[in-house]
């Protein structure tokens, strides 16, 4: 298994990088990292090429993941799908820059159910009903189905919720005290007021 920090997104509503701004003194992108890490996974960088020459200059170009450019699709599916054909025999688990204050524990839950429920393609947590495709894992097969689907013109849309629509999925229910785990942070003003678990 592969770890997939998601930082290919175009930080609209943030102004800059979401992957490179400091929390606590860490690049947010680390921050997920270690997290990652800390399953006992190694660990690569999603990312677009336009920030691959930043990103270059703090991580090794080694570890970092540049969407493919023969993909006609956009959004973190590019990302995941891009990181699926360069690995395509290891199964990932992604996780958002943006979510600071996911816990390593909730992590660690999402494994074991992997671990413990074999005959499913993705596993991730719902909340309120709403499921959450960037802290999941995502088997190589289920994915090999998705990029068949892309290849017939059959992935009418190019969300990640709409992926799993295509796939047998695990759910978590997220617990109420745990929501705020699953928070994704899209101004400075929102980071600025952000306090750790």
């Amino acid at each position: 298994m592969l770890g997939i920090v998601l930082c290919g997104g175009q930080s609209l509503r943030m102004g800059s990088d979401k992957g490179l701004l400091k929390h606590q003194n860490k690049l947010w992108a680390q921050i997920a990292v270690d997290k990652l890490a800390s399953l006992n996974l190694p660990v690569k960088f999603s990312v677009n090429p336009l920030q691959q020459g930043a990103y270059a200059g703090y991580f090794e170009n080694a570890h970092l993941i540049v969407d493919d450019a023969l993909l006609d699709i956009n959004g973190p599916l590019l990302g995941v799908l891009s990181a699926h054909l360069l690995n395509p025999e290891e199964n990932l688990f992604l996780l958002a820059c943006d979510m600071l204050l996911m816990e390593i524990r909730l992590l660690e839950k999402l494994m074991d159910r992997f671990k413990t429920a074999d005959n499913f393609d993705a596993y991730i947590f719902s909340k309120d009903g709403q499921q959450e495709p960037l802290c999941g894992i995502y088997k190589a097969k289920g994915l090999r189905k998705i990029v068949q689907l892309l290849h017939a013109n059959g992935l009418i849309k190019h969300s990640m919720k709409y992926v799993l629509s295509h796939l047998k999925v695990s759910e978590i229910i997220v617990e109420k005290q745990d929501y705020r785990c699953f928070e994704n942070f899209n101004s400075q003003e929102e980071v600025n007021n952000v306090t750790s678990p």
